[in-house]
């Protein structure tokens, strides 16, 4: 068993890592849809946005939650790993014949004849990413984040080199797909040659059964999850107007990068920290509570600031087409303030093997966002959009009420942990968004001053109140400056 400091700095440095890749991806991405979204039109990202439900849905199944059993799992032998590895390939085959089978339904739904040659080219990306599911869980249970943040950035940046040459030449929506299909092949050459392990010519019914006792629930709560997330796009792109899911995808694709890209750093780097601490629950509980903190002294500024700059934000990186994306974006950005906090909660529920809390949970949760969402939408976009926020705040009282009795830390002790944080955010947003009205200037000068002027009035306040998480991270910065 891995001692404190060792853990500890397999943690930091898994975190940093973590960080380097998914920074470096989501930048990578973002510029390259920065370009493209000036070269395609809103009905192209409509079609991406209109399959991805079906595409998310089927890796689901191919999975099977035994990544995340694997990960659980204290000590997983190799048979464990070859078993998952080829009950991922099967089912990466049988889901992409599915696929190519239920492709013309699929356009004649949307009646978009272009979705069904689509669907069939895009999904063959299931059965090249089931090539790499076991070896990036092997990678996260050595918690080595390294080979796994270079893979990523390399892939992203080969789909970009693949995408817009292809958009230019005038493919349209084929060169997001071509993007993807790149990105994939990339991803698992990479994969295969960083990492040693390869599977044995080995699979064991029985420890399949194993994994699933853990890993089934897994599977049911991450399926219920995706109908969920990816319902809104369906509905979007179905219910309402042309261009509407396009506008959504790009509001998404903005939100992502900062709330996305920082849970997926936490929900990446925790899972296996928390659960190797599963039988400390002082330690644990510790440990998670320092995490609340740290994370929400960085998420919730960053939320409250780009909420106040969207507007010029949106049309400086896209263009004026793109200005529908401006309210979109703004509630989805209230929904991402506390996305990162349900992520760590969602974690320590996961780390500790409560497999059944954990589904239960999730399926509550994910029937109350659905019917929140049906009910929104009777009162458009708006209201699905304000619903699924909504769910997201429901969602947090609910996983801090199971965490109150699994290890101490529910509703109050969080909002205690984390309240001043986000009062200290709304303050400063308040500020900045005041003097920004006042200033004669062009919206874009205004929003350089904003964006100087937020994180100058957040930190002397944070100085000034005397905040443990602004002394963590400026040693954090020290340190680093001192090795250089």
């Amino acid at each position: 068993m891995a001692t404190g400091d060792n853990l500890k700095n397999k943690t930091i440095s898994g975190m940093m890592w973590s960080a380097v890749g998914k920074v470096g991806t989501l930048t990578i991405n973002f510029l390259s849809n920065l370009v493209l979204a000036r070269l395609l039109m809103p009905a192209d990202f409509d079609c991406i946005g209109m399959l991805a439900i079906f595409l998310a849905v089927s890796n689901i199944f191919i999975q099977g939650g035994l990544g995340a059993a694997l990960i659980q799992k204290k000590e997983p032998t190799e048979l464990d790993y070859s078993t998952v590895f080829y009950w991922n390939l099967v089912f990466a085959s049988l889901f992409y014949g599915l696929l190519f089978a239920i492709a013309p339904a699929v356009a004649h739904f949307y009646e978009l004849p272009i979705l069904q040659p689509m669907l069939r080219v895009q999904g063959i990306v299931l059965i090249i990413q089931s090539f790499a599911i076991v070896q990036i869980t092997k990678l996260q249970k050595e918690m080595n984040f390294k080979a796994l943040a270079i893979r990523n950035m390399a892939a992203a940046f080969a789909g970009t080199l693949i995408a817009i040459p292809m958009a230019l030449r005038g493919y349209g929506a084929w060169s997001l797909v071509a993007s993807a299909i790149t990105a994939a092949i990339i991803n698992v050459l990479l994969l295969w040659k960083m990492s040693s392990w390869r599977p044995s010519w080995e699979f064991s019914l029985t420890s399949l059964k194993q994994l699933f006792s853990f890993g089934g629930l897994m599977l049911l709560s991450s399926l219920a999850e995706t109908l969920y997330t990816n319902l809104q796009g369906l509905i979007i792109g179905k219910r309402f107007p042309s261009g509407n899911l396009g506008y959504y995808m790009q509001a998404k694709k903005l939100e992502e990068v900062p709330v996305t890209g920082l849970s997926s750093i936490v929900n990446e780097v925790t899972f296996p920290a928390f659960a190797s601490l599963q039988n400390d629950p002082d330690r644990l509980l510790t440990g998670v509570r320092k995490s609340t903190k740290a994370l929400s002294f960085l998420n919730f500024p960053m939320m409250i600031l780009l909420i106040i700059i969207a507007q010029p934000l949106i049309t400086l990186l896209y263009g004026s087409k793109w200005g529908t994306s401006v309210p979109y974006f703004q509630i989805l950005c209230i929904s991402g303030l506390i996305y990162t906090i349900n992520t760590l909660n969602s974690n320590v529920i996961k780390s500790l093997g409560k497999g059944k809390i954990f589904f239960v949970i999730q399926i509550t949760k994910r029937v109350i966002g659905i019917g929140l969402i049906l009910f929104g939408m009777r009162y458009g976009i708006y209201g699905l959009l304000w619903a699924t926020a909504a769910t997201a705040y429901i969602s947090f009282f609910i996983n801090a009420s199971v965490n109150r009795k699994l290890i101490n830390y529910g509703i109050f002790r969080q909002l205690g942990d984390v309240g001043i944080f986000l009062l200290l955010a709304v303050f400063s947003g308040i500020i900045t968004y005041g003097i920004g009205r006042l200033l004669p200037c062009h919206i874009y000068l205004i929003m350089l001053i904003q964006i100087l002027l937020y994180p100058s009035v957040y930190l002397l306040l944070a100085k000034l109140l005397k905040m443990e998480e602004l002394a963590i991270y400026t040693g954090i910065i020290t340190k680093s400056f001192h090795r250089k």
